[in-house]
């Protein structure tokens, strides 16, 4: 059965506490990019990111203990994710301390995955959940920048190297079960 839109972006579940704190996530978002472009602001940037991020790991579980479980959740969540995570990484890249290439290489993998799941969406009205792997890549990545964010490149480089092998692999597997299921 295909979701309609009105059933998918009822204003009601815009309320659900889940959903509002990934909302909340995007929110917050504003204020990080400004405290990482400020100097002195550091500190800030660190908690504020922390604090952001900490709430992907408490909407999902809310949202099964309330029996809130809703399309819009399930399409926000990984998107609040990988804008918040993206962001990050751009600014940290503008401001010179992360290598765009790194950055670049993170936002084609996000960018693919965003793009495959709309047209999944299009064609099968199915929204494709987070994989085990995608998650990882979630936690590996937030852990990444928070100690570049905190320690420089002396911590954050090897942790962002780490990742990079972790995102790949997720990649490969996003592309494995999106190519499965425009098949069937």
């Amino acid at each position: 059965m295909a979701l309609k839109p009105e059933e998918v972006f009822h204003p009601r579940v815009f309320l659900y506490p889940s959903n509002m704190l990934s909302l909340g996530r995007l929110l917050v978002l504003p204020l990080i990019v400004v405290c990482l472009t400020r100097p002195g602001r550091r500190r800030e940037a660190l908690v504020l990111l922390g604090l952001s991020m900490l709430t992907d790991v408490l909407d999902g579980p809310i949202a099964r203990w309330r029996g809130e479980v809703s399309p819009l959740g399930e399409m926000l969540d990984p998107v609040a994710d990988k804008v918040v995570i993206n962001t990050v990484a751009v600014t940290l890249s503008w401001t010179r301390q992360i290598p765009w290439w790194m950055t670049g290489l993170f936002l084609l993998r996000d960018i693919g995955i965003v793009a495959s799941g709309i047209m999944l969406y299009r064609r099968r009205a199915h929204i494709a959940t987070s994989l085990a792997l995608g998650k990882a890549t979630t936690v590996v990545m937030t852990v990444a920048l928070l100690l570049w964010i905190a320690d420089g490149p002396r911590s954050g480089k090897p942790a962002l190297m780490v990742t990079l092998f972790i995102a790949a692999l997720s990649a490969c597997q996003y592309w494995h079960r999106f190519s499965h299921l425009m098949r069937g």
